[in-house]
Protein backbone atom coordinates (compact mmCIF):
# COMPACT_ATOMS: atom_id res chain seq x y z
CA UNK A 1 0.00 0.00 0.00
CA UNK A 2 2.72 2.02 0.63
CA UNK A 3 4.50 1.17 -2.31
CA UNK A 4 1.32 2.00 -4.35
CA UNK A 5 0.85 5.80 -2.42
CA UNK A 6 4.51 6.56 -3.43
CA UNK A 7 4.14 5.81 -7.04
CA UNK A 8 0.87 8.01 -7.17
CA UNK A 9 2.67 10.45 -5.68
CA UNK A 10 5.11 10.24 -8.12
CA UNK A 11 2.70 10.10 -10.46
CA UNK A 12 1.40 13.39 -9.64
CA UNK A 13 4.20 15.64 -9.44
CA UNK A 14 5.27 14.42 -12.57
CA UNK A 15 1.90 15.51 -13.96
CA UNK A 16 2.49 18.80 -12.06
CA UNK A 17 5.37 19.33 -14.00
CA UNK A 18 3.87 18.88 -16.81
CA UNK A 19 1.55 21.00 -16.55
CA UNK A 20 3.88 23.77 -15.16
CA UNK A 21 5.79 23.38 -18.28
CA UNK A 22 2.78 23.50 -20.68
CA UNK A 23 1.65 26.38 -19.36
CA UNK A 24 5.19 27.90 -19.36
CA UNK A 25 5.46 26.86 -22.62
CA UNK A 26 1.72 28.56 -23.74
CA UNK A 27 3.16 31.59 -21.76
CA UNK A 28 5.93 31.91 -23.63
CA UNK A 29 4.34 31.70 -27.04
CA UNK A 30 1.65 34.61 -26.41
CA UNK A 31 4.26 36.46 -25.28
CA UNK A 32 6.74 35.71 -28.72
CA UNK A 33 3.44 36.23 -30.51
CA UNK A 34 2.99 39.93 -28.63
CA UNK A 35 6.33 40.66 -29.59
CA UNK A 36 5.98 39.65 -33.28
CA UNK A 37 2.88 41.67 -33.89
CA UNK A 38 4.19 45.00 -32.27
CA UNK A 39 7.72 44.20 -34.11
CA UNK A 40 5.28 44.22 -37.50
CA UNK A 41 3.34 46.88 -36.50
CA UNK A 42 6.20 49.23 -36.11
CA UNK A 43 7.81 47.92 -39.13
CA UNK A 44 4.47 48.68 -41.46
CA UNK A 45 4.41 52.65 -39.71
CA UNK A 46 7.90 52.90 -40.48
CA UNK A 47 7.93 51.93 -44.10
CA UNK A 48 4.98 54.45 -44.16
CA UNK A 49 6.42 57.35 -42.62
CA UNK A 50 9.72 56.78 -45.00
CA UNK A 51 6.99 56.60 -48.33
CA UNK A 52 5.49 59.73 -46.85
CA UNK A 53 8.72 61.60 -46.62
CA UNK A 54 9.86 59.81 -50.22
CA UNK A 55 7.14 61.65 -51.65
CA UNK A 56 8.15 65.05 -50.09
CA UNK A 57 11.61 64.57 -51.62
CA UNK A 58 10.52 62.87 -54.92
CA UNK A 59 8.30 66.19 -55.48
CA UNK A 60 11.73 68.27 -54.59
CA UNK A 61 14.45 66.71 -56.53
CA UNK A 62 12.92 63.95 -59.17
CA UNK A 63 9.69 65.12 -60.59
CA UNK A 64 11.07 68.10 -62.96
CA UNK A 65 12.17 65.19 -64.98
CA UNK A 66 10.03 61.72 -63.89
CA UNK A 67 6.84 63.73 -63.00
CA UNK A 68 4.71 63.93 -59.89
CA UNK A 69 3.90 60.11 -60.38
CA UNK A 70 6.82 58.78 -62.07
CA UNK A 71 5.32 58.64 -65.18
CA UNK A 72 8.76 60.29 -66.87
CA UNK A 73 6.27 62.87 -68.21
CA UNK A 74 7.88 65.82 -65.90
CA UNK A 75 8.51 69.53 -67.18
CA UNK A 76 12.71 68.95 -68.36
CA UNK A 77 11.52 65.32 -70.06
CA UNK A 78 9.81 67.26 -73.23
CA UNK A 79 13.68 68.60 -73.92
CA UNK A 80 15.36 65.53 -73.30
CA UNK A 81 12.84 63.79 -75.79
CA UNK A 82 14.15 66.19 -78.42
CA UNK A 83 17.64 65.22 -77.89
CA UNK A 84 16.57 61.47 -77.91
CA UNK A 85 16.47 61.18 -74.72
CA UNK A 86 13.81 59.31 -72.60
CA UNK A 87 13.42 59.74 -69.41
CA UNK A 88 12.74 56.74 -67.10
CA UNK A 89 8.83 55.81 -66.85
CA UNK A 90 9.52 54.30 -62.63
CA UNK A 91 5.79 53.07 -62.73
CA UNK A 92 6.28 50.62 -65.28
CA UNK A 93 6.30 47.35 -63.24
CA UNK A 94 8.33 45.84 -66.40
CA UNK A 95 11.45 47.99 -65.91
CA UNK A 96 11.15 48.47 -61.58
CA UNK A 97 10.47 44.46 -61.34
CA UNK A 98 13.58 43.97 -62.74
CA UNK A 99 16.01 46.57 -59.87
CA UNK A 100 16.72 45.29 -56.48
CA UNK A 101 15.80 47.99 -53.69
CA UNK A 102 19.55 47.78 -53.59
CA UNK A 103 20.30 48.20 -56.73
CA UNK A 104 17.01 51.25 -57.09
CA UNK A 105 19.74 53.22 -54.00
CA UNK A 106 22.82 52.34 -56.02
CA UNK A 107 21.04 54.34 -59.11
CA UNK A 108 19.70 57.14 -57.17
CA UNK A 109 23.08 57.77 -55.05
CA UNK A 110 25.95 57.16 -57.92
CA UNK A 111 23.76 58.78 -60.88
CA UNK A 112 23.14 56.98 -64.44
CA UNK A 113 26.89 57.74 -65.74
CA UNK A 114 28.12 55.15 -63.08
CA UNK A 115 25.40 52.84 -63.39
CA UNK A 116 25.55 52.24 -67.29
CA UNK A 117 22.45 54.71 -67.95
CA UNK A 118 22.28 58.39 -69.08
CA UNK A 119 24.45 60.63 -67.16
CA UNK A 120 21.54 62.93 -67.19
CA UNK A 121 20.78 61.55 -64.21
CA UNK A 122 22.74 62.93 -61.36
CA UNK A 123 24.24 61.09 -58.63
CA UNK A 124 22.16 62.57 -55.24
CA UNK A 125 24.70 60.90 -52.78
CA UNK A 126 26.17 64.28 -52.68
CA UNK A 127 22.91 65.88 -51.90
CA UNK A 128 20.83 63.62 -50.07
CA UNK A 129 21.58 61.58 -46.53
CA UNK A 130 21.67 57.79 -46.85
CA UNK A 131 18.68 57.86 -44.87
CA UNK A 132 16.98 60.07 -47.15
CA UNK A 133 17.82 58.44 -50.00
CA UNK A 134 16.39 55.27 -48.40
CA UNK A 135 13.25 57.19 -47.90
CA UNK A 136 13.15 57.66 -52.04
CA UNK A 137 14.00 54.00 -52.50
CA UNK A 138 10.83 53.31 -50.32
CA UNK A 139 8.34 55.56 -52.53
CA UNK A 140 10.04 55.00 -55.80
CA UNK A 141 8.54 51.40 -54.97
CA UNK A 142 5.85 52.08 -54.65
CA UNK A 143 5.44 53.83 -58.13
CA UNK A 144 4.68 50.83 -60.14
CA UNK A 145 1.76 50.14 -58.19
CA UNK A 146 0.02 53.80 -58.70
CA UNK A 147 -1.68 52.95 -62.69
CA UNK A 148 -5.13 53.53 -61.64
CA UNK A 149 -6.21 49.89 -63.79
CA UNK A 150 -5.50 46.98 -62.15
CA UNK A 151 -3.08 44.92 -63.98
CA UNK A 152 -4.42 41.57 -64.87
CA UNK A 153 -1.39 39.08 -63.53
CA UNK A 154 -3.31 41.12 -59.97
CA UNK A 155 -7.05 39.52 -61.19
CA UNK A 156 -5.92 36.28 -62.10
CA UNK A 157 -3.88 36.02 -58.65
CA UNK A 158 -7.30 36.79 -57.27
CA UNK A 159 -9.05 34.64 -58.63
CA UNK A 160 -6.96 31.39 -58.36
CA UNK A 161 -7.11 31.91 -54.61
CA UNK A 162 -8.63 30.24 -52.31
CA UNK A 163 -11.92 31.86 -50.39
CA UNK A 164 -10.51 33.59 -47.26
CA UNK A 165 -10.87 33.02 -44.01
CA UNK A 166 -11.76 35.81 -41.38
CA UNK A 167 -9.67 34.10 -38.43
CA UNK A 168 -6.65 34.00 -40.32
CA UNK A 169 -7.30 37.76 -41.98
CA UNK A 170 -7.23 38.96 -38.22
CA UNK A 171 -4.15 37.80 -37.62
CA UNK A 172 -2.51 39.00 -40.34
CA UNK A 173 -4.50 42.28 -39.77
CA UNK A 174 -2.70 42.32 -36.07
CA UNK A 175 0.61 42.02 -37.63
CA UNK A 176 0.63 44.45 -40.72
CA UNK A 177 -2.69 46.96 -40.43
CA UNK A 178 -3.38 48.07 -36.60
CA UNK A 179 -0.27 51.16 -36.57
CA UNK A 180 -2.37 52.67 -38.96
CA UNK A 181 -5.89 51.39 -38.78
CA UNK A 182 -6.14 51.01 -35.32
CA UNK A 183 -6.83 46.73 -33.19
CA UNK A 184 -10.52 47.40 -33.95
CA UNK A 185 -9.86 48.59 -37.79
CA UNK A 186 -11.46 52.10 -36.80
CA UNK A 187 -8.65 53.90 -38.63
CA UNK A 188 -7.56 55.14 -35.31
CA UNK A 189 -4.09 53.28 -35.40
CA UNK A 190 -1.11 54.57 -32.97
CA UNK A 191 0.37 56.20 -36.41
CA UNK A 192 -2.87 57.54 -37.54
CA UNK A 193 -2.90 60.95 -35.33
CA UNK A 194 0.91 61.60 -37.21
CA UNK A 195 -0.57 60.88 -40.90
CA UNK A 196 -3.56 63.38 -40.37
CA UNK A 197 -1.15 65.94 -38.78
CA UNK A 198 1.77 65.90 -41.42
CA UNK A 199 0.08 64.51 -44.80
CA UNK A 200 -3.62 64.94 -43.92
CA UNK A 201 -4.12 61.28 -44.29
CA UNK A 202 -7.00 59.80 -42.49
CA UNK A 203 -6.91 55.73 -42.63
CA UNK A 204 -10.19 54.44 -43.52
CA UNK A 205 -12.34 53.09 -40.98
CA UNK A 206 -12.69 49.63 -42.07
CA UNK A 207 -15.62 49.20 -39.68
CA UNK A 208 -17.61 51.53 -42.19
CA UNK A 209 -20.22 49.42 -43.08
CA UNK A 210 -22.05 52.19 -45.81
CA UNK A 211 -18.94 52.78 -47.54
CA UNK A 212 -17.63 48.83 -47.72
CA UNK A 213 -21.75 47.72 -48.48
CA UNK A 214 -20.91 48.94 -52.65
CA UNK A 215 -17.52 47.45 -52.73
CA UNK A 216 -16.74 44.62 -54.68
CA UNK A 217 -14.43 41.83 -53.28
CA UNK A 218 -11.94 42.05 -55.92
CA UNK A 219 -11.57 45.97 -55.71
CA UNK A 220 -10.52 45.30 -51.68
CA UNK A 221 -8.11 43.01 -52.96
CA UNK A 222 -6.77 45.06 -55.12
CA UNK A 223 -6.32 48.00 -52.89
CA UNK A 224 -4.34 45.99 -50.06
CA UNK A 225 -2.51 43.66 -53.21
CA UNK A 226 -1.35 47.65 -55.16
CA UNK A 227 -1.60 49.87 -52.07
CA UNK A 228 -3.43 53.30 -52.19
CA UNK A 229 -1.34 55.13 -54.79
CA UNK A 230 -2.37 52.70 -57.15
CA UNK A 231 -6.03 54.62 -57.25
CA UNK A 232 -4.97 57.68 -56.78
CA UNK A 233 -5.56 57.88 -52.97
CA UNK A 234 -3.24 57.94 -50.04
CA UNK A 235 0.34 56.75 -50.83
CA UNK A 236 0.87 55.57 -47.14
CA UNK A 237 -1.39 52.91 -47.54
CA UNK A 238 1.59 50.54 -49.04
CA UNK A 239 1.31 47.66 -52.03
CA UNK A 240 1.21 44.37 -50.06
CA UNK A 241 1.88 42.22 -53.04
CA UNK A 242 4.93 41.25 -52.62
CA UNK A 243 4.35 40.70 -48.67
CA UNK A 244 1.65 38.82 -48.35
CA UNK A 245 0.32 36.01 -50.56
CA UNK A 246 -3.11 35.91 -52.87
CA UNK A 247 -4.44 33.54 -50.01
CA UNK A 248 -3.28 36.28 -47.65
CA UNK A 249 -4.91 38.80 -48.54
CA UNK A 250 -8.21 37.23 -49.69
CA UNK A 251 -8.74 37.10 -45.90
CA UNK A 252 -7.89 39.94 -44.91
CA UNK A 253 -10.85 40.68 -47.05
CA UNK A 254 -13.12 38.65 -45.30
CA UNK A 255 -11.55 40.11 -42.68
CA UNK A 256 -12.98 43.16 -43.06
CA UNK A 257 -15.99 42.10 -44.31
CA UNK A 258 -16.67 40.78 -41.15
CA UNK A 259 -15.98 43.63 -39.47
CA UNK A 260 -18.29 46.35 -40.90
CA UNK A 261 -20.52 43.70 -41.33
CA UNK A 262 -21.27 43.69 -44.55
CA UNK A 263 -21.73 41.09 -47.30
CA UNK A 264 -19.18 39.88 -50.15
CA UNK A 265 -19.97 41.24 -53.44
Amino acid sequence: MIRTLRLAMVIAAFATAAMAVSCAQQTSKAAADAAAAAQAAADSAKTAAAVQRGQHLFLSYCAMCHGDGGAGDGEAAARFQRDSVMVAKLNNSDRMDKLTPEELRKVIAEGGGKTHRSDLMPPWASRLSPEQIDDLVQFVLQLRYMNPSVPSATLAAYMAAPEGVPADGRALFVHHCVACHGSEGKGDGPFAAKLLETAKVQPRNLTDSVYFKDRKDSDLYATIALGGGHFKKAVQMPAWTQTLTPAQMKSLVAYVRSISQTESK
